[in-house]
């Protein structure tokens, strides 16, 4: 990779665009380049940018890069990324001489003047390293429906024997890894066939299979038609003079119901995409594909065989068929999969069981990720060139418990396809270029067009022989065919129209100059605040429509894992901030106008709410004369009073604020009737005729820059696409069904889908981003109201044309197909939360997040409930869990739903004596909606009739009333402070265990006394005396915090025993508490009812925090020796220290995150860890606050650990590193 590699790279002149999130990712787009000929240099130099600008983004996460760095580790010795990081950093890059070898040196140098070494021999390091854990294995491999193996044999085709010729029929199929050809006869019999690996040539590889072809068929057949399918179908049937081009979802169809017309289910897996179809009657009513995730694919076996050093064709299915304990190695991506595969092998799993595991895990992920909750037939075909590894197949068959049939010929059965295609739509004589196309030579060119600002790479091919070369990547069709243009001017741009109305109030103005960046919020409110600042005599400019520079520079700032949508607002930033405006308007929009009393909140998502606290985390503002009007803005609260502030920042005069605002509302009130009242015409101009909504917020189906021009794509098509705003969404229409759904989008998401649901001509297809939190609930509710087929696109900045193309295509032929079949029915449901409690007859089953699960369980069997803390969760919770959900879920959401599950499984459980237990909140953050998922999945097992119930202040707690509040209190509190008593204790101890013994006596003891209705005064104060009598050494131990999302860091199994964690490496670890989340929500509903001047209920949460306060210091009065130093600060000066960087206004755990790091550095911690689940939203908030924290606070360690039940490849070491610079900060500061 250092020599041939990187000198092609050097060679590059315009270095290709590649995704640089992770290696699946970038092969995606290295496969499409290569389909949109993209010169191979080109694409490796993107590689090395790409990997670059990762490395900026993801590990330095806006740390600051010294003038000269120096570049470590063995891909240094690749001198092409030495240049990607020169262009990247902009900074002197040095390579070492032991560039290769300097860690190793380093830990030598480290042991120089040490007195004591600590030397291992064998069984220290068993110690150390523990080798294979008991685990619960899978089920032995074996085919159990059949043992035959499909041919892929080619059997002799029977030509005429007088000679004639006669009418044939081919087909391509140009994938990500493989590139078959077919040749069928006029009764769609396979007479000749090409399986060749693609090999990043795809020109080349149709030339080779053509060759091979036509070496045995030349001269005895006559070419009637030509059809293309696959991921290259495009560039490859120009190539061919294909006569038709077909999608591959069709195309895998048409060729399985030519084997059998009954199949009501397809599998396929390819290399680097996998595709489920659903038939019936012979026609697709279903279809989906792996969205970003090449982990159930063949690829993904590929790369792991390689990791095991195992032959994929010649020794995987043997290996795996004679493992009598495969490994259940869950279903994570191919990135921390190879991670998890060395870290078995160094635990000792034999290589067999590894093998096994791995054939089971690319069925898990194929169920669970890409089929989802769909529904699977009884006549399931298994195609693609995985299915022809066999222990794949009996994966599949041990799981679903049925038989997979694999079709002769199965991993050519895509060009089969395409060649029946070519043959049914048959019209004239055939375009094919003939057999002698394997000879023909070509080149490949490329260069950037300077034509506008998107700056497109462009790339030909001029084939010999041709006068026109065939050319990619020009968005606006300047160098490439024009019939599409004049197929785009026949279908009407209604996202054209949106756009003229959106800006059709813009005035022009000679004052200074305000930027409002053309994302988010702003594509549906900038006609507000246009209208505002216009007013006021400033001149408003808009940030450039999104491009690739936007895109790209937004991706490199950002230093938290987040949406899409939010890193390109970064790019419009500094967009904005290269123009020198004067000003940036940036506000922390927290919630939209209620439109519907039964809708309690209409909150923005949380990260657009954060934008601004994002933006200063990311963008050195000091570099730029702007200065950025920041403001937490309510639309249901306080518009009026968050624009004075603007205007008295800006020094105007307030009657002409006063002025300005109620022009700028009234120009917001008309934007919404221009955009009904062309909703309504063009509703009343189809006349029945097919429409397609495209279901989306504003700023991402508006923006044609981020959502790689969807619109344009689809009117290519022939399809007509709709903005949702178009239509007139009344949330009202669903308030009755989701009273919590507490987000605006989703609230108008939801209304759409009713709303088309009345009309029959409209479908819908719902774009989403990668990392949506919203959406991973939404579009669960979307998907149970809708009628009809609707397709839903993941769109990011790894996203490329040819995946969104084919999933167009492959929608229209299910629409049609849908309108010669009957209408499905809607599966609508209510999602209203059963707050009364459940008869007492039924045990309410409390999920286990801490130990104060069992004080809840104490509080309900006091009022005379039956009530059980459910197990603690395990590797059967996860794995159960993601069965049930996609991985898009929360990671607290996927565990309690195992829990859930779990206790289903239990031989004894009665559905009929049973109730579960789920808190709630009413937003912005996810945690909402668990409950209304649970009853989802809870209805989809046939369950429906079990309660799930959610207690709060609002109902009164189930109608337990006070007692149950005060007992339930006292528990938790009394608890959180044994907690804290035992891991300060505990790391001191002389004898081992004696700290948990008095902990779990203690915990004991309060769970009897609050079941008995009674306090936990009493039992205070001999718990501890007891702990006062543990004897302890003493130590001068550096002590670190442990905050963040709630039920992670206090879930053991969530956190992978993080505190332990961190106590065996000899810290005293503080715990951010329980009370704090409670203390918390009771300020939140002060300040609420106060600022809804609902006085009464300021009364109740006044009278209630005053109580729970009082309870909780009579029961901490005699720990106050034991936690000196560590007492739990009011929850006011958290949020007061939190408000340094993010206001109030942003409801959730962010703020506590960010207040108790501040206040544990004020009280003298060595370092705060953060832990969260994966794109937690109030966790990602955090992420990127911490690294302006740490700028603010030099040198004080802090580490940010996400959670989703796969072991990370780097989790130990960078636990480990962290130790070692807590130790090092202690050390300096003691």
């Amino acid at each position: 990779i250092e020599g041939e590699f990187a000198q092609r790279a050097l060679k590059s002149t315009n270095p290709a665009r590649l995704a640089g999130r992770c290696a699946v990712f970038a092969k995606t787009d290295m496969i499409h380049l290569q389909q949109k000929a993209t010169p191979m240099r080109d694409i490796a130099m993107g590689l090395c940018e790409s990997l670059a600008r990762g490395y900026k983004s993801s590990v330095a996460r806006g740390k600051e890069f010294l003038e000269v760095v120096s570049f470590q580790g063995g891909v240094a010795a690749n001198k092409a990324m030495l240049v990607a990081f020169k262009k990247i950093l902009k900074k002197n890059i040095i390579v070492p001489e032991h560039f290769y070898s300097i860690g190793a040196l380093g830990v030598a140098l480290s042991l120089r003047g040490k007195k004591s070494i600590k030397r291992f021999d064998l069984d220290n390091l068993n110690k150390e390293f523990p080798s294979k854990q008991e685990e619960e294995n899978l089920p032995k491999l074996s085919l159990d429906y059949g043992k035959e193996k499909p041919s892929r044999e080619e059997k002799d085709y029977e030509f005429l024997s007088d000679g004639r010729v006669i009418d044939a029929y081919l087909g391509v199929d140009i994938g990500s890894v493989s590139t078959n050809v077919a040749v069928i006869d006029s009764k769609k019999r396979l007479i000749a066939k090409s399986y060749l690996p693609t090999a990043g040539k795809p020109i080349k590889t149709v030339q080779d299979g053509l060759r091979e072809v036509g070496k045995k068929i030349e001269g005895k057949v006559k070419i009637k038609g030509t059809g293309t399918t696959g991921s290259g179908r495009y560039m490859i049937g120009a190539f061919v003079g294909a006569d038709v081009i077909k999608n591959e979802i069709t195309a895998q169809a048409k060729g399985a119901l030519n084997i059998d017309p009954d199949v009501d289910t397809i599998f396929e897996i390819g290399g680097q995409d996998s595709k489920f179809i659903s038939l019936k009657n012979g026609l697709i009513v279903d279809f989906t594909m792996n969205k970003v995730c090449a982990a159930g694919t063949g690829s993904f076996l590929e790369e792991q065989a390689e990791t095991l050093k195992i032959n994929i064709k010649k020794e995987f299915e043997e290996i795996a068929f004679s493992s009598n304990n495969p490994a259940d190695l869950g279903d994570r991506c191919t990135v921390f999969m190879d991670s998890s595969l060395v870290e078995h092998l160094q635990r000792g799993f034999p290589i067999l069981d590894l093998v096994a595991g791995l054939a089971y895990s690319i069925a898990y992920n194929y169920l669970n990720k890409v089929v989802e909750n769909r529904k699977i037939g009884d006549n399931i075909f298994f195609q693609g060139g995985t299915a022809c590894n066999r222990s794949v197949v009996a994966a599949f068959e041990k799981i679903l418990g049925r038989k997979i049939t694999v079709p002769a010929h199965n991993e050519v059965l895509g060009a089969i396809g395409a060649a029946i295609v070519a043959m049914e739509e048959e019209a004239g004589e055939s375009k094919f270029k003939g057999f002698g196309l394997s000879e023909v030579k070509y080149q490949m060119k490329s260069f950037e067009c300077d034509g506008c600002p998107n700056h497109c790479l462009v790339n030909q091919v001029w084939i010999e022989g041709e006068k026109k070369p065939l050319t990619y990547g020009d968005r606006c069709g300047k160098y490439s065919e024009k019939e599409k243009i004049k197929k785009l001017k026949k279908i009407p741009d209604f996202f054209k129209e949106r756009e003229k109305i959106w800006l059709s109030g813009r005035k022009k103005r000679k004052g200074k100059k305000i930027g409002i960046p053309r994302a988010l919020f702003n594509f549906e409110l900038f006609p507000l605040w246009e209208s505002f600042f216009s007013e006021l005599g400033y001149e408003v400019i808009l940030s450039d429509e999104t491009n690739d520079d936007i895109i790209h520079k937004g991706v490199e700032v950002v230093t938290a894992e987040i949406c899409f949508p939010i890193k390109v607002a970064h790019g419009h930033v500094l967009n904005l901030l290269e123009k020198k405006v004067d000003y940036i308007f940036l506000p922390s929009l927290v919630d939209f106008e209620k439109e519907d009393e039964e809708l309690k909140r209409s909150y923005d998502c949380p990260w657009s709410q954060a934008l601004p606290y994002f933006v200063n985390s990311s963008i050195k503002r000091e570099n730029y004369p702007t200065k950025i009007l920041e403001t937490e803005l309510s639309l249901r609260e306080n518009l009026e009073e968050s624009l004075r502030k603007v205007g008295d920042e800006l020094k105007e005069n307030p009657l002409k604020v006063k002025r300005a605002i109620e022009i700028a509302k009234k120009a917001q009130f008309q934007f919404y009737n221009n955009l009904k009242e062309k909703g309504r015409e063009i509703l009343k101009e189809l006349n029945g005729k097919r429409g397609f909504i495209v279901v989306s917020r504003p700023y991402n189906g508006c923006d044609s820059g981020l959502n790689l021009d969807l619109a344009k794509k689809m009117r290519e098509l022939g399809m007509l696409p709709i903005p949702v705003d178009f239509l007139h969404l009344e949330p009202s229409i669903i308030s009755q069904d989701y009273p919590n759904m507490y987000w605006n989008y989703g609230q108008k998401i939801l209304a759409a889908a009713r709303k088309i649901k009345k009309m029959d001509n409209l479908y819908p297809i719902y774009l989403t981003n990668f990392a949506c939190g919203p959406d991973s609930f939404i579009s669960k509710y979307f998907n149970e109201e809708m009628d009809r087929p609707y397709l839903e696109l993941q769109i990011d900045e790894h996203s490329a044309e040819a995946g969104v193309i084919t999933r167009l295509e492959a929608f229209l032929d299910s629409v049609k197909n849908r309108e010669v079949l009957e209408k499905r029915p809607s599966k609508a449901r209510s999602l209203l939360s059963r707050a009364s409690l459940p008869d007492k007859e039924r045990v309410i089953y409390i999920p286990y997040m801490d130990d104060h699960s069992y004080a809840l369980e104490a509080a309900f069997e006091a009022l005379g409930k039956k009530a059980k803390v459910m197990r603690i969760s395990d590797s059967e919770t996860l794995r159960e869990g993601q069965k049930y959900t996609t991985g898009r879920e929360c990671y607290p959401c996927i565990l309690t739903t195992g829990d859930i599950i779990k206790v289903i499984n239990d031989d004894h459980f009665n559905p009929e004596r049973c109730a579960f237990f789920m808190g709630t909140a009413q937003g912005p953050c996810r945690f909402g909606q668990y409950r209304a998922f649970q009853e989802y999945i809870l209805k989809k097992l046939g369950y429906e009739d079990i309660p799930i119930i959610s207690l709060d202040s609002e109902n009164s707690y189930g109608g337990l009333g006070i007692k149950f509040s005060i007992l339930a209190w006292e528990g938790i509190a009394a608890i959180d402070i044994l907690r804290k008593a035992q891991k300060l204790i505990r790391p001191d101890e002389i004898n081992e265990g004696e700290t948990n013994k008095v902990y779990l006596k203690y915990r004991d003891k309060i769970r009897k006394r609050i079941k008995s209705g009674k306090g936990v005064t009493g039992i205070m104060g001999e718990a501890a005396r007891d702990f006062k009598e543990i004897k302890v050494r003493e130590t001068n131990r550096p002590t670190v915090t442990v905050v963040g999302e709630i039920y992670v860091r206090h879930n053991p199994f969530a956190n992978e025993f993080i505190t332990d964690e961190l106590e065996k490496y000899g810290l005293k670890v503080e715990l951010a508490s329980m009370r704090e989340w409670f203390m918390y929500t009771n300020e939140m509903h002060k300040e609420v009812s106060l600022g809804e001047k609902k006085w009464w209920e300021f009364i109740k949460n006044r009278t209630r925090n005053f109580f729970q306060e009082m309870i909780e210091k009579r029961l901490a009065s005699p720990f106050r020796e034991i936690v000196k130093g560590y007492e739990e600060p009011e929850i006011e000066e958290i949020l007061e220290m939190g408000e340094k960087y993010l206001h109030r206004s942003l409801r959730g755990e962010a703020i506590l995150t960010v207040g108790k790091t501040l206040h544990s550095i004020l009280r003298k911690r060595d370092g705060v860890v953060n832990v969260m689940p994966f794109t937690c939203m109030p966790g990602n908030i955090t992420v990127a606050i911490m690294t302006q924290i740490e700028k603010d606070y030099p040198g004080f360690p802090i580490l940010n650990l996400t959670y989703d039940g796969s072991h990370q490849a780097n989790y130990l070491n960078k636990v480990r590193t962290f130790v070692y610079r807590v130790g090092a900060y202690h050390r300096k500061n003691s």
